[in-house]
């Protein structure tokens, strides 16, 4: 098989490649965006803007030092990649932020005990766990919205500023499912689970924070195509 060009299920795993593939012996790994290699146990989709974007990787003849474990609330499982030591914290936080698809601005990087570390450091700078660094990427923000679509919840950290046109864009993102499909989508605030509410997407959060949810900081809503 061509490794440049092959088509996988869109549940299919980076250990899908290495068994399509058995000329990628055991000292080759697979480079993604030039400076990491990502666990074998890792989702194509994390890879994927829509659902047939493609996916570049590169294969490398040297295993990189650096062991990276990031771990969220908001996740159901962890991100684990591979790394040189010199890659900074910063890139460390684009990376999760990209496979998880979140805004950048709203989650910070801390060690498994919660200390917060400079984005201008380097994995070399945090030498003694360089071998299993174990992170943990926090939201920074006291606003979340729970999307249910289908038999899928989403959790989205957002602010009190942020317009509902933002988080549907968001929520299809996550979902791989085109922006150029957006018009044929609407939020429904489910305030009542009987009958839920379908809102403007001109609104803030703060205007729905105010009017329906004062008590909770966990906003409910469900996506629906119109």
């Amino acid at each position: 098989d061509n490794i440049q060009n092959q088509r996988y299920l869109i549940n299919a795993t980076i250990n899908d490649i290495y068994k399509q593939n058995k000329n990628i012996d055991q000292n080759q790994y697979l480079l993604y965006d030039r400076d990491f290699v990502p666990s074998r146990g890792m989702p194509l989709s994390s890879f994927l803007f829509t659902k047939t974007s493609p996916i570049q990787f590169n294969l490398i003849y040297q295993k990189l030092q650096a062991n990276v474990t990031v771990t969220s609330d908001e996740q159901k499982s962890s991100i684990e990649f591979q790394c040189e030591s010199t890659m900074t914290i910063g890139r460390v936080h684009q990376i999760v932020c990209q496979l998880w698809k979140l805004n950048t601005k709203l989650y910070r990087l801390s060690l498994s005990d919660d200390s917060i570390i400079d984005e201008e450091y380097s994995l070399d700078d945090l030498r003694e766990f360089i071998n299993d660094l174990q992170l943990k990427l926090i939201s920074i923000t006291n606003i979340k919205c729970e999307i249910t679509y289908q038999d899928e919840i989403l959790m989205i950290s957002t602010t009190s500023e942020t317009l509902l046109s933002s988080i549907l864009k968001e929520t299809l993102e996550k979902l791989l499912i085109p922006l150029d499909d957006i018009d044929r989508f609407e939020l429904n605030l489910i305030d009542d689970p009987e009958s839920p509410t379908n809102v403007d997407l001109d609104l803030s959060i703060d205007d729905i924070h105010l009017d329906y949810f004062t008590e909770s900081n966990i906003i409910p809503f469900q996506l629906q195509k119109k």
